[in-house]
């Protein structure tokens, strides 16, 4: 079996499709949330999205677009995005956020947005951070996303929690240690690499490989600058930043 695990679209229909030709063929889909906010195509994203093998959880600009979170907590830029988003979604759009939920286990693993612990606004930076999140969930494995950043968090047993780099980007998911995954965004990478990022689980082979790949961010920022979206959003993504 293959697993694509996706996180932080943000409405970004370049990327998403980018990444979903990359991995082909796959049998699963895992995202992380955060599907809308941000970039000019939430609809779109949403579709492509409903058509697949799919297990979601929401995020919190899908929640903030959904009026289930007050926009005040959100930054200017994100909040004026979040706006337009909200204008722009179709009735089957709002539908399909509606229907994800915050955790979700699916084979024996947990999807969350921010961390088992707070799964809508915790930013996951440290192993300090995560530490506090190991006991909250029973499986081996966890995939979380919204700091745009890949990452690994693991611990052994009693051990406290450490992270590690990513590299090799094949990570092998060992018996007798657990682990929080981040696989990095997919439509606003923030770790100065412009490249989306995304994973590919092996369960059968007991492997994540994370994956950059190119695409057209320039069709993004078109599409930005004519639906109005914040200049701050749209100068960020060659940059990955």
């Amino acid at each position: 079996m293959k697993v694509l695990v996706i996180t932080d679209i943000h409405s970004n229909l370049a990327a998403l499709r980018a990444v979903l030709e990359a991995a082909a063929p796959f049998d699963k889909v895992w995202c992380t949330g955060d599907i809308v906010g941000y970039g000019p195509e939430p609809n779109e994203c949403v579709e492509m999205l409903a058509g697949l093998p799919l297990r979601a959880t929401a995020g919190n600009h899908d929640l903030g677009a959904l009026g289930k979170l007050p926009l005040q907590v959100f930054n200017p830029a994100a909040r004026a995005a979040l706006r337009w988003t909200a204008d722009a979604l179709t009735r089957e759009s709002i539908q399909f956020l509606e229907s994800l939920p915050r955790t979700l286990v699916t084979d024996d693993t947990l999807l969350c947005h921010g961390s088992p612990r707070e799964p809508v606004w915790e930013y996951l930076f440290s192993p300090f951070q995560a530490e506090n999140s190991f006991p909250v969930f029973a499986q081996q494995l966890c995939l979380v996303g919204h700091t745009h950043l890949p990452a690994v968090f693991r611990k052994a047993g009693g051990a406290a929690c450490e992270q590690v780099p990513w590299d090799p980007p094949v990570l092998t998911i060992e018996e007798g240690l657990r682990f929080i995954l981040n696989p990095g965004s997919t439509g606003q990478p923030r770790d100065g690499d412009h490249r989306a990022s995304f994973a590919v689980y092996l369960p059968d082979r007991h492997t994540v490989e994370n994956i950059r790949i190119n695409y057209d961010f320039s069709l993004t920022q078109r599409k930005m600058s004519q639906a109005g979206l914040p200049q701050s959003l749209i100068d960020r993504l060659p940059w990955g930043l």
